[in-house]
């Protein structure tokens, strides 16, 4: 398997020299769609994105209001898109916050979720020194599909694939014994085998985020994996997890169990992140108003925390 995986774990680190196009960020949400027309691609995955905003009832998307960054597609062609608000690194920005949505499609209320975050920092934030960047639909083959499910096109778990230091002994033996092989649970072929998986990793290759926050549903919790809490080097990571909780009327806070190949195990426990999983209630599409409401002020204060990165 190892020689499978070498060849992608090369484009992952070459992501960084990929060449992108330059977007910008305003702070007043538009009230027409970008002057630019938008890359034919995208612009099917917008129309897709409309159909399942009428269906659940969700309003106008407005997709084609953000500036969208695409560089790889699904297997099935599908666009992995991200937008960012403010200003990169390279460019000053101190603090970079890596926020990510619809992980799993059959997990409903993330994306909305994201949309409601990505309106709000367009139309009512200000960015000084950081920088904000959002994938509100990692996997979308399995969100656009009339029956969303958890595993992608292929049939892969993506929050189980990433290239951790135990996939190779634990992925497949884990799988196996404790989900009695659930197709819905399934690690991949090999590490890092899907492009959703890759899509995630180049994200936080390329922006290097001093805190990674990841969206799901309903698992009624917020967990935490990253730098030690008792150390002196997750006091910053600790003091975001308690507001972050207190801020969302007293969320609980759970020590979530990691698993071979999961974005907490590869971001958190492996790089060194502070990585948030932020898990909603349940997928209702008609209670997303009310997550938002709940949250909204726990995931602007992430924003704008600050916190040293610690990436490898």
């Amino acid at each position: 398997m190892l020689f499978k995986t070498l060849p992608i774990m090369l484009l992952v680190t070459a992501f960084a020299y990929a060449q992108t196009v330059e977007t910008t960020s305003t702070e007043e949400a538009p009230k027409t769609p970008l002057t630019y027309p938008l890359n034919p691609v995208v612009k099917k995955f917008c129309e897709q994105l409309d159909e399942k905003f009428k269906a659940y009832k969700w309003g106008e998307a407005h997709c084609e209001y953000f500036d969208w960054i695409n560089v790889r597609k699904t297997n099935k062609g599908t666009p992995l898109i991200w937008t960012t608000f403010g200003e990169e690194k390279s460019k000053g920005a101190a603090n970079t916050t890596l926020i990510l949505c619809g992980v799993h499609g059959d997990e409903i209320t993330p994306v909305k979720f994201c949309w409601d975050l990505m309106r709000e920092l367009k139309s009512n934030h200000t960015f000084n020194n950081k920088m904000v960047v959002v994938a509100p639909v990692v996997s979308p083959d399995s969100f656009f599909i009339p029956r969303p499910t958890r595993t992608n096109a292929a049939g892969v778990d993506v929050n189980r694939n990433f290239p951790t230091a135990d996939w190779r002994a634990e992925a497949h033996k884990r799988w196996k014994t404790n989900y009695r092989a659930d197709k819905r649970k399934f690690p991949g072929p090999y590490a890092a085998s899907e492009q959703e998986t890759i899509f995630q990793m180049n994200l936080i290759l390329r922006y290097k985020p001093n805190k990674v926050i990841t969206v799901h549903a309903p698992l009624t919790m917020l967990d935490y994996d990253g730098p030690s809490l008792r150390a002196e080097a997750g006091k910053s990571a600790k003091e975001l997890l308690e507001q972050m909780s207190k801020k969302s009327d007293g969320y609980k806070v759970s020590n979530y169990p990691i698993f071979p190949g999961s974005l907490g195990n590869w971001s958190g426990k492996e790089k060194h992140i502070p990585t948030y999983t932020l898990e909603l209630p349940n997928s209702n599409p008609l209670e997303t108003d009310k997550f938002w409401l709940l949250f909204k002020d726990a995931v602007i204060y992430a924003i704008e925390h600050p916190m040293k990165p610690t990436i490898d």
